[in-house]
């Protein structure tokens, strides 16, 4: 077995805590800010639970990544963890919302843990690279949505 690759990138967002958490907590919105992203199902649908079952479907560079998960815990309105496994492998995750330091917005902060398996360990040397570049941009389109009025 692989060792995991540990991916943890924060955006800062000009909006109240709550109108973030509202927005990652959407499943469907997730489809807006992340590129590649197709599908992403919840059951049961709504906002995520303990127990709440994901499936997402991720195209990137021609290949489709699909990945199926369960939220393990929650603090409502502040993070919920998840783990699965995908066509990579292993996956674990989490989605934080806190406040700013000066208290006028929120920093949202998105974790994610993969453990490579199978003929997918030879892209463990750049995995994290690949998820990180990825995952900025998506924080990144993520705050500009958000600061130009939310989820529509």
């Amino acid at each position: 077995m692989s060792s995991p690759v540990r991916v943890k990138e924060s955006v800062e967002i000009a909006r109240p805590a709550g109108e973030v958490w509202n927005a990652i907590a959407d499943y469907s919105f997730d489809e807006r800010w992340r590129k590649g992203l197709e599908d992403m199902t919840p059951d049961p649908p709504g906002p995520p639970q303990v127990g709440t079952k994901v499936h997402e479907v991720v195209r990137n560079s021609g290949r489709e990544y699909v990945a199926d998960t369960v939220v393990t815990s929650l603090r409502p309105g502040v993070s919920y963890e998840f783990s699965g496994h995908g066509s990579i492998g292993g996956l674990e995750g989490a989605r934080t919302v806190q406040p700013s330091r000066e208290g006028s917005g929120s920093v949202f902060t998105y974790e994610i843990e993969l453990t490579p398996q199978g003929g997918m360990r030879v892209l463990r040397p750049v995995l994290g690279m690949f998820v990180r570049s990825g995952l900025r941009k998506d924080l990144r389109t993520l705050r500009d949505l958000l600061e130009e009025g939310g989820p529509k």
